[in-house]
């Protein structure tokens, strides 16, 4: 399948930035009622304009929610709220080829949705 192609695979297995970081200035800890995935977004916004000085998350989730979250979160270091604002759920699905089932398009998008409310937006 190709959404299991090896940079998935790779966030997958080795995912970068997981676990908590120190001091957190937003954090989220957002569900997938559809399948009980879980996943804990912490950020940590600096600065002016503020942006991401470090993130970390923990999940409980499949493989496609684990690699969607490590990659989400290489992708945000050093952003500003405003770049944050404009990440949309395409650019997320094309991560993983744009072929994705809907109930895998959710559990990609779970980070995302952490992300958007730790923010508050």
């Amino acid at each position: 399948m190709e959404i299991y192609r090896d940079e998935i695979l790779d966030h997958a297995r080795h995912p970068r930035n997981r676990g908590k970081i120190p001091n957190p200035t937003h954090q989220s800890r957002t569900p997938n009622p559809l399948c009980g995935d879980l996943i804990n977004l912490e950020l940590r916004l600096e600065g002016k304009p503020s942006r991401v000085s470090a993130v970390g998350f923990e999940a409980e989730a499949c493989t496609v929610s684990v690699a969607a979250a490590s990659m989400l979160t290489e992708k945000i270091k050093g952003k500003t709220e405003e770049e944050l604002s404009r990440l949309g759920e395409e650019e997320l699905v094309s991560w993983f080829g744009g072929s994705l089932t809907p109930s895998r398009k959710e559990c990609a998008l779970l980070p995302l949705k952490a992300l958007r409310e730790a923010l508050g937006k």
